[in-house]
């Protein structure tokens, strides 16, 4: 994250806070959280990977193929910023500080064996053992592990995203990484379904009518919900997956054109994906941000 995109990321919380009911409380945790991103990679600059062959990734993306780019992360640095991001959690909420000090005594652990590159699939493995050892719960855990997963993706990968031909693309999932998207938005300036991958920041531009994560275009099978008097963001749903995504209506607060901080948004309607599983919908991205028992109650 460099001093451009932390603004962004900073006014872009500013902007969530008028549109979302009750996100203000948590502006000041995630202004805390983009602060200290922006303030590891000023201090551990990363470099990008190289540019991949353009005519070849050209060619690729338009036979329907995505390139795939899941470069390895350096577990040190991985495992740093993840306990960096997490003291954001105990001094938002004192009453969390003997769950941090136990997920980073549990990181600890961890490096002690861990080999010195990790891929994202070993990343998630981890996520979900500590998850199931109770040392953090759902919520929390997918909040800090896609978040330092996506930063240290954005950056390695910040080059071939600049010029990829994702125009050409047509797929649901990302054409960079092949990552599968949990959310979207529709454009303001001409109202195109825009979907987002959440892991390295590419967007394309999908059919409105059209499943992103099983192609399904049966316009009875496919459908929408959103809260009333709160139409910003629309859960987009498939009765063939049983699957969702969010889509955010950009068209209701940005008149500009300038750029929409989707993960921001994504974070200010969290409640919105608790309402999909409760009708029984499932995140097609399987970032499963709701802890089982509120979708119990």
């Amino acid at each position: 994250m460099n001093n451009l995109q932390y603004r962004k990321w900073t006014q872009e919380i500013d902007r969530c806070s008028k549109i979302y009911e009750d996100f203000a409380e948590a502006a000041p945790f995630l202004k805390a959280i983009g602060e200290r991103i922006y303030m590891y990679f000023e201090e551990n600059p990363v470099t990008a990977q190289p540019l991949v062959d353009n005519d070849k990734a050209t060619d690729q993306i338009r036979a329907g193929r995505s390139l795939e780019l899941n470069p390895a992360l350096k577990t040190e640095e991985f495992v740093e910023l993840l306990k960096k991001l997490s003291e954001s959690v105990a001094e938002a909420n004192a009453g969390l500080q003997a769950s941090v000090d136990s997920f980073k005594d549990a990181l600890n652990r961890f490096l002690e064996d861990a080999p010195s590159e990790m891929g994202k699939e070993e990343a998630q493995q981890l996520r979900d053992s500590l998850i199931k050892e109770s040392v953090l719960q759902q919520d929390m855990a997918v909040l800090l592990f896609s978040i330092t997963l996506s930063s240290f993706y954005r950056q390695y990968l910040q080059s071939t995203a600049e010029v990829l031909r994702t125009d050409l693309w047509e797929g649901g999932n990302c054409p960079l990484c092949g990552e599968r998207p949990h959310f979207g938005m529709l454009r303001p300036a001409d109202g195109a379904k825009e979907l987002e991958c959440w892991l390295c920041g590419s967007k394309w531009v999908h059919t409105r009518i059209k499943c992103p994560f099983c192609s399904n275009q049966e316009q009875e099978d496919l459908g929408y919900f959103t809260v009333e008097n709160k139409e910003t963001c629309r859960i987009n749903f498939c009765k063939q997956c049983c699957q969702y995504y969010k889509i955010i209506d950009a068209r209701k607060f940005s008149s500009d054109g300038g750029d929409v901080v989707l993960t921001i948004h994504n974070l200010a309607t969290l409640s919105y994906d608790l309402l999909a599983r409760q009708e029984g919908f499932t995140p097609g991205s399987g970032l499963e941000w709701i802890n089982t028992q509120e979708i119990a109650d």
